[in-house]
Parts: C-alpha cells; structure tokens; sequence
C-alpha cells in the first residue's frame, strides 16, 4: 500500500478538515479528497463521516489509525537507521508520559548521551495506551511509566519511586485553605489520584488541571497557588525562596518502571540502559 495515502489519513484524522490537511500536506484539496477515496476503496470500507464542519472517524478508521501510525513510525526508523553515520551505531526510541519527560526523562536523556556513545534519540511524550500499542508493534524501544502495562510481550522493572510533595507560592496559608486557593492539579497517575482523593475531597474546583509538573510550576511561579510536584523538580525553588513545603501533608509515592519488548534485538543495550535510569539521581528541572 501506498504509505502516502496512510500520511493523508493520518493528517485529515488529526485536523479533523480536508482542507487544513491539504495545507498541511502541500496538495490540493481535491488531491487529499482523491487519496482517501483510493485508501477507502483499497480497503473496502468507509473511513470518515462526512458531515458539514464536522470530519470524524468511522469504527474501520479508528480501527486503522494505530495500524498506520505504527507503519509511518516504522517507515520513519527504517529511513533514520538506514542513514547512520559511521561514528553512529545504536538509534533507541524512548517515550513516556507528559509528567513523567519533566520529572524524569529529561535528566535520563542526558545521561544517555554522555553514557552511549554514537547514539541517536527518538523522544516521544504520549499517554500510557499509546506507548504500550507501540511498544507492543515494535516502534518504540523502551517507555517509562507509572502504571506498568499489563501485556505479556513486556517486560516491565521497578527503577525507583518519584517522591511527590505539596508546595505552594504562598509564604503564609492555612492548610485548610490550600486547596481553596489557587489549587493546581497534576495527573501523576492512578495511583496518585486515589491518595489525592483522600485529601481534596469536598473541596473547590482547581484552578488548573493539568499533564505535567511543569505547566503546573510556571503557573504557579507567575500567578500563585500550590501543586504536588516531584521533590528534585521543586528542591531549587524551594531553596531559593519561590516554593514552599506543606509540612502537614505526608509526600506521595509514586513507583516508575521502565518496559520493553521481550524479542526486542537490542535488549543487552536497553538492560544496560536501564540499569543506568535505576542508578540515576533524577535531579532538578534544570
């Protein structure tokens, strides 16, 4: 199959407008109009609803889009490979959740290159189902998560707990009212959720929900309010006068694990990175 009716595909279903996509793509309109009927009569079967304004997936497209994600991700890998140079020779696909690339990932991405040398790097932050589907198809090496997957294929290892802390703007606050005032709440996680719960219920709405500690931090740094962040993330603002513990609070625990295909053909090197992510000090933000 032709991987550029998959690319169409993947562009009509992501700006969810034919025209947008055809922008996007550098074809006309009639052009994108023409791929898709071509996909959908290669396929048999009818991919978007077409309603006015209003462009979205039939079952048989949502049932196709993990499966062309996963070709144009292979198709990308195969070309970034092929392409090596000399003084390259390991290309390793590492991704995780939005929280955990501020707390974690950022801080492993450099130890990897000042460890590996000749390596090359494909970051990618996505939720959990995702990583797992392309962990699974073999377009992603190796994921850090909070939630282990559960798939046989896998395997999955504890490398460390992330220590998660209230903190807060605020020089002087009642506990009471932290989570009154300018509260910010952070996914880290099922996990987490249910002990937040413990604490936040009967309680105002957040002024913010969000993905990741830092859009919860440069929020809070410029406008005020109090979040549970990773302690090495929060320990320099602390220091420095910008953040402020919650004592009353016990910190949250959170366990991270590291997983990968059990027939992947570079498990020595993905061992030996992660015993590296076991052994490193996650550290601050910066």
């Amino acid at each position: 199959m032709d991987t550029e009716l998959l690319r169409t595909f993947l562009e009509v279903e992501k700006t969810r407008h034919f025209g947008r996509a055809a922008e996007n793509l550098y074809l006309t309109q009639a052009a994108v109009s023409s791929r898709i009927r071509q996909l959908e009569s290669t396929l048999g079967v009818s991919l978007f609803h077409r309603y006015r304004n209003n462009i979205n997936l039939t079952p048989a497209g949502e049932r196709l889009k993990p499966h062309a994600e996963a070709v144009m991700i292979s198709l990308s890998r195969a070309m970034q490979e092929s392409s090596l140079g000399s003084g390259q020779s390991l290309q390793i696909a590492i991704g995780g959740p939005p929280n955990l690339w501020d707390s974690l990932l950022q801080v492993y991405l450099n130890k990897l290159v000042q460890q590996f040398t000749g390596i090359t790097l494909r970051a990618v932050a996505q939720d959990q189902e995702s990583l797992t589907r392309q962990l699974v198809s073999h377009t992603l090496d190796i994921a850090l998560m909070f939630d282990p997957p559960k798939v046989n294929e896998l395997k999955v290892d504890k490398i460390q707990s992330l220590q998660l802390i209230l903190v807060t703007t605020f020089k002087q606050i009642d506990f009471t009212d932290v989570f009154q005032r300018a509260y910010i709440q952070v996914d880290w996680g099922t996990s987490f959720n249910i002990q937040h719960a413990q604490y936040v219920s009967h309680t105002a709405p957040p002024i913010m929900h969000t993905s990741t500690g830092r859009i919860a931090l440069d929020f809070m740094l410029k406008n005020g309010g109090s979040a549970f962040l990773p302690a090495p993330f929060a320990q320099a603002y602390i220091d420095e006068g910008k953040l402020h513990p919650i004592s009353q609070i016990s910190p949250i625990h959170r366990d991270v694990y590291t997983a990968y295909h059990h027939g992947s053909e570079k498990q020595d090197e993905l061992e030996k990175i992660i015993a590296l992510f076991a052994q490193t000090d996650n550290g601050s933000p910066d």
